[in-house]
């Protein structure tokens, strides 16, 4: 389109708005009228209650109470909006009802009450001495007690005097709490102390005006709901933290069991799994036959080279059984134990028995003399347990040794010989 026909079609466009009736024009203007009170209740409604999909979100991957707490806390508030607006509640609960009335003094009594819980188990541990933690837990039946002072038509003196200095109380102990809790270095403190600061700052105003003044505070609720709006936030944003602290905390402590765990599980030597760790194997993952590898004439290398030689060819023979597929764990000083799952059990350990003294020699091309190990077999029965059949590996062991070493023979659990696998090499 040219730049003349644009202007040209702006300028029909405005002709034609201009011949529309005047009554055509303000159709909004004689329409319903936007209620404002309404629009503004909605959008407060919506904004306390976003916190509540993500603290549920937060809650299925740690079970956390403060995030129950504040989504009580949260509800109690949304139901005390509802009950304060002008929105319909039925006919029980009309704007200037009794039951209406109790149920809002009701419902600010347990948003009040939520509080106490909720601080002491968003504080990190340690952070409150554990005279302020308890009081801070008795905080719900205490408010309790004095929520009747304001259902009571013509309530005695005394009574509301002991609820207005419970408030009080309520008030100091929460700022006391938060102060000794930032002094202790707590994080979540801080973010609650700067949430709270204004929503405290409104109470404080109302009691003044209660006690003090013996009339009400009449911007009291303007000035909460404005408070709570910028306390929500910042909850928000402190909870966010402490609970991305705590995760982080549940990862690192759950790779350091992890790791206690490997550690627990390994020799520390070789670096091949213990006889824990082979153990917990056999009864995961049953294999086909268990053998153990004993180096011959072991005591002899100690003897000429020292033992640091001896650890260095534990570990080279520990190297050459780890190269196979069979599951290798040292579970002596000089002995391995083996789990095979291959369809020719003894086939395989005679392979990796017979790589020990090239394998040796190639790491450790120092020593004067071939390193040789002999073995035992035994090929599992239904219901053999790991004991089991390592006694009668370690008894056809015996064998091999007692027939002249560096070989490996084989026998069933049971005692019945089946073979001899190798023959001395």
């Amino acid at each position: 389109m040219q730049p003349s026909t644009r202007r040209w079609s702006l300028a029909a466009a405005f002709a034609l708005l201009a011949s529309v009736p005047a009554q055509a024009q303000s159709s909004f203007a004689v329409g319903t009228p936007l209620d404002w009170s309404g629009v503004l209740t909605g959008a407060f409604l919506g904004f306390l209650l976003l916190p509540v999909f993500y603290n549920i979100a937060f809650f299925v991957i740690l079970r956390e109470r403060f995030l129950v707490w504040q989504m009580a806390r949260v509800l109690a508030l949304v139901a005390l909006t509802i009950s304060l607006s002008s929105l319909p509640l039925g006919p029980w609960l009309t704007g200037t009802s009794f039951a209406r009335a109790v149920l809002i003094n009701v419902l600010f009594d347990c948003a009040v009450a939520i509080v106490g819980p909720f601080l002491r188990s968003i504080l990190e541990p340690g952070m409150v001495s554990r005279p302020v933690f308890r009081l801070l837990g008795w905080q719900p039946w205490l408010v309790a007690l004095t929520t009747p002072a304001m259902l009571i038509d013509r309530c005695p003196p005394l009574y509301l005097a002991l609820r207005n200095g419970l408030l009080v109380s309520i008030l100091v102990l929460v700022c006391f709490a938060l102060v000794q809790a930032i002094a202790r270095g707590s994080r979540a403190a801080r973010f609650q102390a700067a949430g709270w600061s204004c929503l405290l700052g409104v109470c404080g105003v109302s009691l003044f005006h209660d006690i003090v003044l013996h009339r009400p505070f009449d911007l009291f609720l303007y000035a909460l709901f404005g408070a709570l709006a910028l306390e929500m936030l910042l909850t928000s944003i402190g909870i966010g933290d402490r609970f991305m602290r705590l995760k982080r905390e549940h990862d690192e402590a759950r790779a350091s069991a992890g790791l206690l765990e490997q550690i627990a599980q390994t020799d520390a030597l070789t670096g091949l799994p213990n006889r824990r760790a082979i153990e917990a194997r056999f009864a995961a993952r049953r294999p086909r036959a268990v053998a153990i590898v004993d180096i011959d004439h072991f005591k002899a290398i100690n003897d000429a080279f020292g033992h640091a030689c001896g650890d260095a060819v534990i570990v080279a023979v520990a190297g050459a059984l780890n190269a196979g597929d069979a599951f290798a764990a040292r579970v002596g000083g000089e002995e391995f134990a083996l789990l095979l799952y291959s369809d020719q059990p003894w086939l395989e350990l005679e392979w990796l028995r017979r790589e020990i003294p090239g394998h040796v020699a190639r790491v450790l091309p120092e020593l004067d003399r071939a390193i040789t190990a002999s073995a035992g077999i035994t090929a599992l029965d239904t219901g053999v347990g790991f004991a089991e059949a390592l006694k009668a590996a370690d008894l056809n062991l015996y064998l091999a040794k007692a027939s002249g070493r560096n070989r490996s023979l084989g026998m069933r659990p049971a005692g019945t010989p089946v073979r001899a696998v190798a023959a001395a090499a």
